[in-house]
């Protein structure tokens, strides 16, 4: 007999956001484990993929076929348009839902990173998050060389990706996550402190989130 899971009254839903090697991936999978522990009802997805559309069309996205920077813009939309309706359902059935990149990701890439139109591009970012309704943002930040050498210990294939761009790509989109999370308000977390005490950080920043939803 499985044994039943604690659940919330309209879910909960949280974005890892953060440059690659940052250390977003790993404070999901911790706060996915922690969670569950506690005894709720987790599902854990990435907003680049997440369904099976969004999965085919985000091997589009990393493949190296030439084409305008709003084709990028316009595959994430799609991808976010299909993983919507998932996240809903997950909202209904009471789950926490933890999410590697949202919205915010596109002001970082899309925006800072590739040059998409800003002005435009803040809407976009504003009207995904008004679909996905997060609890919480919580972006990682930290140097550009302190996640190039993470990346490079951790995956050869996140390595061959920095080596792939200039390294001013990654400080523009670094700096648009700042941006963005000033401007809707994220949870930004020092990410070149311990992984424990990022997690520690992160569980706060978690538990805050629950709390308020509960008190409503």
């Amino acid at each position: 007999m499985t044994e039943a899971r604690q659940t919330l009254a309209g879910g909960l839903v949280v974005f890892f956001e953060g440059i690659d090697g940052v250390g977003k991936t790993t404070q999901l999978e911790m706060a996915a484990e922690d969670l569950r522990g506690e005894g709720w009802a987790v599902e854990t997805t990435r907003a680049h993929g997440g369904t099976d559309i969004g999965e085919a069309l985000r091997q589009v996205s990393l493949s190296d076929t030439p084409r305008p920077v709003e084709s990028d813009m316009y595959i994430s939309l799609a991808i976010h348009a299909a993983l919507v309706q998932k996240i809903a359902e997950y909202r209904q059935q009471g789950r926490i839902v933890l999410i590697d990149r949202g919205p915010l990701s596109m002001a970082a890439y899309q925006m800072y990173g590739d040059g998409f139109d800003r002005e435009q591009g803040w809407e976009y970012v504003a009207r995904e998050l008004e679909l996905f309704a997060p609890e919480l943002n919580i972006v990682y930040t930290a140097a550009v060389t302190v996640a190039m050498e993470r990346a490079r210990q951790r995956s050869k294939a996140k390595s061959d990706y920095f080596e792939s761009k200039p390294e001013g790509y990654f400080d523009a989109a670094r700096q648009g996550y700042l941006d963005a999370a000033a401007r809707f308000g994220a949870t930004v977390l020092d990410a070149e402190q311990s992984i424990q005490q990022v997690h520690a950080q992160t569980m706060e920043a978690i538990q805050a989130a629950l709390a308020a939803k509960r008190s409503r």
